[in-house]
């Protein structure tokens, strides 16, 4: 009976450990939900920007280079005040703006990437080019973004 008991008191740590495990990965949910609605700002502007330029005759090429900047301008304004702990991170302000810029930067990359492919060799009309790549460079600059940019001292 004694055996019975500790193996079922080292079935309960294992799944405690488990508990653990999973509360530790759910922790980023908070900062990722005010990064989505921070991201949902700044794509409203981008898409804004995109969707006028496109409507006048510009290539969606173009029109998503020109977007995207002003919505990276808006999104480290917000970033910076609902998003991330600047005070986990030592960074000066500048140093912390230009590794935005070029996390910036290679989003930009992966949506001219993707918008190009996507209406110059899939056909896909511009605005669901401009979705696919949103959600495509979403992922890679947030994992940019908390992992190098804000990335809390060691």
């Amino acid at each position: 009976m004694h055996a019975l008991l500790r193996r079922f008191d080292s079935a309960g740590e294992a799944h405690s450990l488990t508990g653990l495990r999973l509360r530790g990965r759910f922790r980023v949910l908070p900062q990722l939900s005010r990064y989505a609605v921070v991201s949902l700002l700044a794509m409203a502007l981008d898409y804004t920007v995109y969707l006028s330029l496109v409507h006048t005759g510009m290539r969606p090429m173009l029109a998503g280079v020109i977007g995207y900047p002003m919505g990276l301008l808006l999104h480290f304004a917000l970033s910076t005040s609902f998003v991330f702990d600047l005070s986990a991170v030592d960074k000066a302000r500048l140093r912390l703006f230009g590794e935005f810029a070029l996390s910036g930067v290679a989003g930009l990359a992966v949506t001219t990437i993707v918008i190009a492919t996507a209406t110059d060799v899939a056909g896909l009309p511009a605005l669901p080019a401009k979705i696919l790549a949103t959600g495509v460079s979403f992922l890679i600059v947030y994992s940019l973004r908390r992992g190098v940019v804000f990335a809390a001292r060691r």
